[in-house]
């Protein structure tokens, strides 16, 4: 199951590790796939998913730490304002519905959290994350099973929040950033999505909640595993190519 630890870099090296979170023994689970997860900070509270652990059904257990956003203090102390406080729910959950999300971030702008998450045979997905509310899985999805069977008809149903962008085929989507930058002027305050399997990155705008333009900058490089921006206001990607197995940190100027 995944753990959260917190520490420092002294000279290189890491030290005064701390943990930060461990679920509870009798909730981890024997797969080898679906951990989730990335981690966020803001205003002293840290954000980090896990995954469903490929047991789709604990994604809307309340008492299973899989398919959900965690919301903690810095220093691993659950907030009283949590949402889920009733019997057997853990309370360091924020959203439910979850079935693995790659990538995380905070709006510079105004706040809001949002997460890229993978969907099965279709359906990733790019949500906006609010406290308390139920994403959806595996009760509604724009995917498939991979031997293409249904997981449910359902692609939208009342309590559950749709995607504001969903990639049927998969991208299969991780790491996400908003541009911050001035390098890219016409860029900037846009969302950028990266792509594995798809070997892409997506420039994302979004306009009063409503996903506008979705288009492909870069394709063909190997596969993206995250992208931000750099103190000097140019964009950098980290891919990689599993045969021959190589890997890269890549800067792109305007």
């Amino acid at each position: 199951m995944t753990t959260v630890v917190r520490g420092r870099i002294d000279n290189g090296r890491w030290v005064d590790q701390e943990l930060i979170y461990r679920a509870p023994k009798d909730t981890h689970t024997s797969p080898h796939h679906h951990f989730g997860t990335r981690i966020v900070v803001r205003d002293g509270y840290l954000f980090f998913g896990v995954g469903d652990r490929g047991r789709m059904d604990q994604a809307q257990d309340l008492s299973s730490p899989a398919g959900k956003i965690h919301r903690l203090h810095e220093d691993g102390r659950i907030p009283e304002d949590n949402p889920f406080q009733g019997d057997g729910a853990l309370r360091s959950v924020w959203s439910i519905g979850h079935r693995n999300p790659q990538g995380m971030v905070f709006d510079p702008e105004n706040g809001d959290l949002w997460t890229a998450e993978h969907g099965p045979r279709g359906g990733d997905e790019l949500n906006l994350v609010r406290k308390g509310l139920n994403y959806g899985w595996p009760l509604v999805t724009h995917g498939i099973n991979y031997d293409g069977t249904p997981i449910t008809e359902k692609t939208s149903m009342p309590g559950m929040e749709d995607p504001l962008l969903q990639w049927t085929p998969s991208i299969a989507v991780c790491g996400i950033t908003f541009y911050s930058g001035d390098a890219f002027p016409d860029w900037k305050g846009c969302l950028f999505a990266c792509g594995l399997v798809s070997e892409q990155l997506h420039r994302i705008q979004v306009h009063e909640g409503v996903v506008i333009l979705d288009e492909i900058v870069l394709k063909g490089h190997g596969r993206i595993r995250d992208v931000v921006t750099g103190p000097d206001g140019m964009l950098y990607i980290a891919l990689y190519r599993e045969r021959p197995r190589q890997a890269w940190i890549k800067r792109l100027v305007p």
